[in-house]
């Protein structure tokens, strides 16, 4: 039953795996087979790559995606709050999570919204799991997860789209709702001693616009504006690409670094040939779910005119870093 799957879904995605989940889990093919047979062993691997995958690289919340922040408890996630009160839905007491617009809160929430209609697509599904949770799916491949989570993230796709109603979002409508700006805080970056600022001329007519390093980076970071989440390791493998030294840190500072060291080792062109192969690779893997799934067709042309605008936009970096 579909509500039944949702739920398990749910629960799976937000936390890790526990012993009482097991006996469960051994009964749904697909799953079982990514469990190790040493219980104690597949709980400690499991519960390792949960913090590998959600803590440290891919936040499962809707507000990451959608939203012009790119952050937590920003207004892309009010507006799954009010949907859930207008439905008169409250996540279950006890659960852990950082903000209400987690993916497995709101897997759980349109299970019982099913329950109550089964033949209603609620908006939950249209407006708000239909538009950001294939993105973060498709993201999470690109980390390589473990069997469990690769399963997992593949069932949940499958789901999603399935009961997806044809046409949900009338052709040439950006199924991206209207929220506000991300804020703007003061003060300006300064570049590590030794390390080359990366200049940036004003690009009119492109998605941002600037003369700095802080718009490359909220472009690229945003993905909302870049049409694709950027991983740090998408980053370090971009940089290995080009036998940069390595780096550590979180997206901001991954990035910031790799730019500065691309442009002290004079391969800015070859970084944003990387970025713009990573973009086009994604540009395919949105085409080849909208084929299978052709209902996800507005959702699949929203993300991948960001996508193009975002290969246009490293393009004139690169015109500009020749220049």
């Amino acid at each position: 039953m579909i509500t039944h799957a949702l739920q398990l879904m749910g629960n799976y995605w937000l936390e890790e795996i526990q012993p009482e989940d097991l006996p469960v889990l051994k009964q749904l093919p697909g799953l079982a087979e990514a469990l190790s047979d040493d219980q104690a062993d597949a709980l400690t691997d499991l519960a390792v790559e949960y913090q590998r995958l959600f803590g440290f690289n891919l936040p499962p919340y809707e507000s990451v995606f959608i939203d012009p922040s790119a952050m937590l408890n920003a207004p892309a996630t009010a507006r799954v709050e009010r949907l859930y009160q207008q439905a008169g839905w409250a996540p279950p007491a006890g659960v852990r999570y950082a903000a209400p617009d987690h993916i497995g809160l709101e897997l759980l929430a349109l299970a019982d919204m099913l329950q109550t209609d089964m033949l209603a697509a609620p908006p939950l599904l249209i407006n708000h799991l239909a538009l950001w949770a294939p993105i973060f799916l498709l993201t999470l491949e690109r980390l390589d997860p473990h069997p469990f989570y690769a399963r997992l993230a593949e069932l949940t796709l499958a789901l999603i789209l399935e009961t997806l109603p044809d046409n949900p979002i009338p052709s040439g409508i950006d199924p991206f709702p209207s929220l506000p700006p991300a804020p703007v805080y003061r003060g300006t970056y300064q570049p590590a001693p030794g390390q080359p600022e990366l200049e940036v001329e004003a690009l009119k007519g492109q998605p941002i616009q600037g003369d700095s390093l802080r718009q490359v980076l909220d472009h690229l970071l945003i993905p909302r504006a870049a049409g694709l989440y950027l991983t740090r390791q998408d980053l370090a493998a971009a940089a290995l690409a080009l036998e940069l030294p390595g780096v550590v840190g979180d997206r901001e500072h991954t990035l910031k670094t790799v730019l500065q060291l691309a442009a002290q080792y004079e391969l800015l062109s070859e970084l944003f040939e990387q970025l713009v192969n990573l973009c086009q690779r994604e540009i395919s893997a949105y085409a080849d779910l909208e084929r299978d799934n052709p209902a996800w067709a507005a959702y699949a042309k929203a993300w991948q005119q960001r996508l193009e605008n975002t290969i246009q936009f490293l393009r004139q970096l690169d015109l500009q870093a020749m220049a």
